[in-house]
């Protein structure tokens, strides 16, 4: 640490920034060393290596450190230089006998390419994993990768689940390790080359065509060593600090809370935590923000593929789905998705059905839907606001049509005069 600082002993100890730094550095480093003695030597992980400079450095030390290691290695044929990096993957692990996967995917040319060559990386880390019967997958991911990261996520205005990149994950139970993200880029190059470590150069990362590769040349560049750690030792800070908002948004959102009570929290990221926890995904938080201000009052937002509503003081979030509808036959007692017909249930569930009634159509309401009961005929628009019913939900009740186009069960109602008993054949739940 003293040769990449360039601070001397003397002028280290008679500054107390000075020595701040270089004890944040010493910690670092040593958060990063201490994965590669927590795995015991034996150990059996698949190492993903692309051929740079930072996956074989990372293959090198595994190597040397005793694990037993598969390489998963993944060529798009993206590029001209790609059969070299292949070949330089290849030729390692013939040198020391390590098994070595590779996949050559193809891009279907639909939505976006870095996302699908995303998913499709790691699920094959993942069968590489399962063939080579372990949990433990090593990915090379360093310092500035980490950093770009971190920008990158300042500079969308977004929430994200975890600022910078994570050391560990869990993806469909297998483990995602990030040893390297105490190592710069330079370092690592620096280790293959004393080494004598083969690598290729990915010249995609040489140009400005990519936003993280702007950040890379044009803000990271001008950073020093010291000005990373201290980087990632804020990172560290920070996402301390959204674990500990994510705590107590979870909390608030598990109690019986209303809208009201959410706004009074004056603080948007209770928000964002709900729309996560329901959509899956991380919003802007301007956008956040402007939705916060919607919700003080009841509203409908479409939100692309779900529907946020505020309703009587209560907050839905929906997916949007297709109208439904199914035929049946015959009555057949059993779980149809959406909703069960049962032999057995509650007497607002139950329907007397007879062989005239069928086929059934079990559909969504449409407009003008009605029921005959017994003191009279019921617009299920009128029974909707009745029981304040939000119209996230209206969109997805179910009804039962007869075959002669006559509505005859509605759940939350029940069903209509014709097809009252006190020994009912059919009880519907949805």
């Amino acid at each position: 640490v003293l040769n990449q600082t360039n601070i001397g002993t003397n002028q280290l100890l008679k500054s107390k920034t000075n020595l701040k730094r270089f004890f944040e550095q010493i910690l670092y480093r040593l958060r990063q060393e201490s994965f590669f003695y927590c795995i015991m030597v034996g150990m059996r992980v698949i190492v993903a290596c692309s051929g740079g400079p930072d996956s074989m450095a990372l293959l090198d030390i595994c190597r040397k450190k005793g694990y037993e290691i598969a390489v998963a290695h993944v060529n798009y044929k993206k590029r001209e230089t790609a059969n070299r990096d292949e070949k330089i993957v290849r030729q390692y692990c013939e040198n020391y006998g390590i098994p070595c996967f590779v996949d050559e995917p193809t891009w279907d040319h639909v939505g976006n390419f870095q996302a699908w060559a995303r998913d499709v990386r790691y699920d094959f880390f993942i069968d590489c994993a399962k063939r080579f019967s372990t949990k433990q997958i090593e990915v090379a991911h360093q310092m500035d990768d980490c950093l770009e990261t971190y920008v990158f996520q300042k500079q969308s205005g977004r929430l994200p689940g975890c600022w910078g990149i994570q050391e560990k994950m869990l993806r469909k139970g297998f483990w995602i390790e990030r040893p390297l993200l105490g190592y710069t880029k330079a370092e690592l190059a620096e280790y293959c080359d004393k080494a004598r470590v083969p690598y290729g150069i990915d010249e995609s990362n040489l140009s400005d065509d990519y936003t993280r590769n702007k950040i890379r040349h044009h803000i990271l560049a001008n950073y020093s060593q010291e000005d990373k750690v201290a980087l990632m030792e804020k990172i560290r800070k920070e996402n301390a600090d959204l674990e500990m908002q994510r705590e107590k948004a979870d909390a608030f959102l598990k109690s019986d809370w209303t809208c009201s009570q959410l706004i009074k929290e004056q603080s948007p990221f209770v928000l964002e935590r709900f729309l996560y926890q329901n959509c899956h995904q991380h919003l802007a938080m301007k956008h956040v923000a402007s939705l916060w201000k919607q919700i003080q009052s009841d509203c409908l937002i479409d939100l692309g593929d779900y529907t946020l509503e505020s309703f009587h003081d209560h907050l839905y979030c929906e997916k949007k789905q297709e109208a439904f509808q199914l035929f049946l036959p015959a009555l057949e007692y059993k779980s149809y998705g959406p909703f069960s017909l049962c032999e057995k249930g509650k007497v607002i569930e139950g329907m007397n059905l007879q062989s005239g009634d069928f086929p059934l159509c079990i559909r969504t309401v449409k407009e003008g839907d009605k029921i005959a009961l017994r003191f009279g005929t019921k617009k299920l628009s009128r029974f909707f606001v009745d029981r304040k019913i939000p119209k996230t939900w209206r969109k997805k009740w179910l009804v039962v049509e007869n075959a002669e186009k006559v509505i005859i069960f509605v759940p939350g109602i029940g069903c209509d005069v014709q097809h009252f008993s006190t020994h009912p054949n059919a009880f519907m739940i949805q």
